[in-house]
């Protein structure tokens, strides 16, 4: 049976293991769902790619919606309406969504509404490892925070029906190890709600839905604030918080989430097992003040366990104040547990063998074991695809800045696939500089292309900027994916032809939402259910907004690149050159590709090296022959190194 019919399935007490964005996805269709609407982001997008596989056998509706922002107003018009809905994203995507959010918890929602959240701890797939819980605390509403794939799709289930009880919309904070772990998962039954959509703009509340409306904000926050005496009696009462105390017992555990996952297996293996207080929590905002306070009361120091920042080492310091204030609390805060990067087992038994003085027992074998693979480890990191278009883009960009970018050009990043033009591995050392003026470093390989890179649609309006505050030492260019160009770009292009700004734009269209699993986007031609839509041309929308200087060209095509970059590099006006090829990987899977597989001519090589500076994955370099090599199981046959190498000694093969 496949992975779409268990999540389908309506077998409540059957088992079936489940990935934890899979599990968050079953819990939301036994809630019930009527609507899902999500933009991809690792390690959240599994969450709504499951959804979509169910959304046509169930009836409800799915959509991978422009951003993050529009996601959160989609899920969200359709709570107003009376259904259940919900919304999901990475870290990151929280950003977009700030504005609406910390606006709609003042007049609530009328079906019950799932904010999923995925954080990314130690940043594996992210710009930063930000803690998101902050925001439910914030915005004054529940958060519940799973510790294995079955609390999490509890949680998302009850999330629904806790909404609708509070009229809020209901926070679930997962984490990649959740979100991309396995486990076992007990289904449970599928309600089949048919809920009529509804309006009533005076629905208990004057103008309900209007936050501008009477009897006004500061009202509408009074009612918000109303709600958490309630929110506090309910969340006392769920099994996702439960302390275990005995009398006698003097240190104690406090551990949320994966957290209280990790301090369980950490205190079996010190053999700690019923000598230690533990409180296990589910909701860390807002915390179970009653049991926190038991535990407070009755020990003399305790260890606070969470992924992320202290959020609930601070609430727990806060309510020590009243219920006991000489019992030692220690964790992020005191440097017993690490303040950046991922928590483990191991880095919370340490902590407790630290406080306890109880050793850990390690098995010498697996010690040396560790030694001995650490030099067969070889560090890496990732690349992009042989014959991914991009190295077309970035070795054409290359060459077009070492003839027209001036003495110190500005290569402005994003996120996507791309991004890695900024990742810097060419097996060099960095050092860091001290100068006043601009310096000018050589790129030898694609990885060394980007300068600054930090968020989606960053990099445009960093351009700008950089632009009018009179930089001239060199040509300044912003890079950019498609399915980026529609999340975050457009209002950075308005305000570039508004504003008058020059410099090269290049948007990178290869069709697909690539980097977080070839999702599709508005210039893809597909919804999140496979069905056909409207492609959406980039070159229309940019001349729409104004852009006069507009070019396609085939990334394959170097020669042909290269001169629309320069043509770009040296006009007078905001120009935007969009390099357009399939997704290599995606074009194999679709059996799009007609490439033939490259060979290389030893007598004919001379060993300078200048391909493998491509970047390609396929290409090998023989040190001791001092030849280059093809990789014939990695090469896709795109062309791109044959263009570079100098001498001709690389050809289309059979």
């Amino acid at each position: 049976m496949g992975k779409s019919e268990i999540i389908t399935e309506d077998s409540p007490g059957k088992r079936a293991l489940l990935m934890g964005n899979e599990a968050i996805a079953r819990g939301a269709i036994e809630a019930g769902l009527k609507l899902a609407a999500a933009y991809p982001g690792t390690p959240s997008s599994e969450i709504l790619e499951t959804l979509a596989e169910a959304a046509p056998k169930l009836g409800f509706y799915v959509e991978w919606s422009a951003n993050e922002k529009v996601a959160f107003e989609v899920a969200a018009g359709a709570a107003i309406s009376g259904v259940r809905s919900m919304t999901s994203m990475k870290n990151a995507g929280l950003n977009w969504v700030m504005d609406m959010f910390m606006t709609l918890v003042y007049s609530g929602v009328r079906g019950g509404f799932l904010i999923v959240v995925a954080d990314d701890p130690d940043a594996h797939y992210s710009s930063n490892e930000q803690d998101t819980r902050f925001a439910a605390f914030y915005g004054e509403i529940p958060c519940l925070e799973p510790a294995d794939a079955q609390e999490a799709k509890d949680m998302a289930r009850y999330a629904f029906e806790l909404s609708e009880k509070l009229e809020l919309p209901v926070f679930l904070r997962s984490v990649t190890r959740i979100s991309h772990a396995s486990g076992d998962v007990e289904l449970g039954k599928i309600e089949r709600l048919e809920r009529k959509p509804v309006f009533d703009r005076h629905w208990k509340m004057p103008w309900r839905w209007n936050v501008y409306g009477p009897p006004g904000a500061v009202k509408k926050h009074e009612w918000l604030h109303s709600k958490m005496p309630m929110i506090k009696e309910i969340i006392e009462q769920l099994p996702w918080n439960r302390l275990e105390i005995s009398e006698g017992q003097k240190f104690g555990v406090i551990a949320s989430g994966i957290g209280a996952s990790y301090a369980i297996d950490a205190i079996k293996l010190l053999g700690l097992e019923g000598k230690v207080a533990f409180l296990k929590i589910g909701t860390p905002s807002p915390l179970p003040e009653k049991l926190v306070s038991k535990l407070l009361k009755g020990v003399e120091t305790v260890l606070v366990v969470e992924e992320g920042e202290p959020l609930v080492e601070l609430l727990v310091k806060a309510l020590a104040k009243d219920a006991n204030p000489n019992v030692r609390i220690l964790g992020k805060l005191t440097g017993e547990m690490p303040q950046v990067g991922e928590i483990n087992i191991d880095v919370v038994a340490k902590a407790i063998s630290r406080i306890t003085g109880r050793e850990i027992s390690v098995d010498p074998q697996i010690e040396k074991i560790r030694e001995e693979i650490k030099s067969l480890v070889v560090p890496r990191s990732s690349t992009l695809c042989a014959g991914c278009p991009h190295l077309g883009t970035y070795w054409a960009l290359k060459r077009a800045l070492a003839a027209f970018g001036g003495k110190v050009p500005i290569v402005n990043g994003d996120i996507g696939c791309y991004e890695q033009g900024g990742y810097g591995i060419a097996g060099k050392e960095y050092k860091p500089s001290f100068s006043t003026e601009s310096v000018r470093y050589k790129i030898e390989a694609p990885y060394e292309t980007l300068d600054t890179n930090y968020i989606m649609g960053g990099g445009v309006g960093l351009m700008q900027g950089e632009y009018h505050a009179g930089y001239s030492d060199g040509s300044i260019v912003a890079v950019a994916g498609d399915s980026t160009f529609f999340h975050a770009c457009l209002p950075a292009v308005v305000n570039a032809v508004y504003n008058k700004s020059k410099g090269l734009f290049i948007v990178m269209d290869n069709s697909w939402t690539a980097m977080t699993g070839h999702q599709p986007n508005p210039v893809t031609g597909i919804t999140a259910t496979g069905n056909e839509t409207k492609v959406l041309c980039i070159e229309d929308v940019a001349k729409a907004l104004g852009v006069e200087f507009v070019k396609v060209v085939d990334p394959f095509d170097l020669k042909a690149t290269q001169s629309a970059i320069e043509e770009g590099l040296k006009s007078d006006k905001f120009a935007i050159v969009i390099t357009r090829r399939i997704c290599t990987l995606q074009a194999i899977r679709l059996k799009q590709y007609t490439g033939k597989k490259m060979s290389l001519d030893k007598d004919i090589c001379t060993g300078c090296k200048l391909c493998v500076s491509l970047g390609c994955p396929a290409i090998t370099f023989n040190v001791e022959e001092n030849k280059a090599g093809i990789d014939p199981i990695v090469c896709v046959g795109c062309g791109i190194c044959a263009q570079v190498c100098p001498v001709n000694a690389i050809k289309a093969g059979e």
